[in-house]
């Protein structure tokens, strides 16, 4: 190789990178296996140091192959918004927003937030991933995602956690549940009650733990399942109830389900933006932060019942 690498060996390099493999990246690239090899090996000769190293059938990187990673990304990240910016009517925004979603708050509030927010800027180009609240955390820290929108746990010195609005939990019944007619439930009377809830590794599962905790509650879990979408269509079946925020049943009106408030202590949470505490700078970040903090807290308005508390 005349030069160390070009961009074709970035691309390569990181399919290589998050395969695991040099013939699954191959197939995601659309290339042969060979191919991906030799130039892997060209990118090692030119940039004279060890990349990977190979533990049985998979590839993994090496400390130097680590830090290559890091740096390739950057530069992809940053080349891409160029491209874009040459195609760009002048004055606009451009570039890419990564936006993390926790899978409670993506139907509610993102088809929304993504047709407000391409109608103004769209020369960004934005992906949604929907992962859990722990995943949105170390994503944003290691510079992979751009933006989150959750629940503000506030584990992290490094992020800056911004409340959009208050959510309540409430009990969700379907209509063939025996309390479907009630307006208020007292948080004693789900003792021993048959709940369907996520597993304990959703941010959300801990947090209703802590809750039935505090009022000495132990409910009866029939199932636990970590799908959203999936839960929520369980409990008509099931004859059972779930623990959520309120919001959890907007956009889900054919569901046909109703949420209970429930009558209890701290049953609060704050929805809102985590982001690095050094992502100003970033405009597609500003603009969308812009947009959620005048567009989730008319989404989310509080019922009369709650205001009166």
């Amino acid at each position: 190789m005349q030069e160390p690498l070009d961009i074709r060996h970035l691309r390569y390099f990181l399919a290589v990178a998050e395969a695991g493999s040099f013939s699954r990246a191959a197939d995601r690239l659309g290339i042969s296996q060979p191919s991906v090899s030799q130039q892997m090996r060209d990118l090692e000769a030119g940039l004279r140091v060890p990349l990977f190293q190979r533990r049985g059938k998979r590839i993994l990187l090496t400390p130097r192959g680590l830090i290559f990673q890091e740096h390739a990304r950057a530069v992809l990240h940053h080349l891409e918004n160029f491209l874009q910016e040459l195609h760009s009517e002048p004055g606009q925004l451009r570039g890419e927003l990564h936006l993390g979603v926790i899978p409670v708050l993506n139907v509610p509030l993102v088809p929304h937030l993504l047709g407000f927010f391409t109608a103004d800027h769209p020369a960004i180009s934005i992906t949604v991933e929907e992962i859990s609240s722990t995943e949105i955390e170390t994503a944003l820290e290691e510079g992979r995602m751009d933006v989150g929108l959750g629940f503000l746990t506030r584990h992290s010195p490094n992020l800056r956690y911004e409340r959009l609005c208050t959510d309540e939990f409430a009990l969700i019944v379907a209509e063939n549940h025996p309390w479907s007619k009630r307006r208020i439930v007292h948080f004693s009377q789900l003792h021993h009650q048959r709940l369907v809830q996520l597993p304990d590794s959703f941010v959300m599962r801990r947090m209703t733990d802590e809750i039935c905790r505090r009022h000495q509650v132990r409910p009866h879990t029939v199932a636990e399942i970590n799908a959203i979408e999936t839960l929520l269509r369980s409990l008509a079946p099931l004859q059972a109830a779930t623990l959520m925020p309120k919001i959890a049943l907007r956009g889900r009106e054919s569901l046909k389900l109703k949420a209970i408030r429930l009558q209890g202590k701290k049953l609060g949470v704050d929805i809102g933006l985590l982001r690095l505490s050094d992502s100003a700078a970033n405009s597609a970040v500003a603009a969308f932060t812009s947009l959620a903090k005048a567009t989730v807290p008319k989404m989310i308005k509080p019922t009369p019942a709650t205001r009166q508390r």
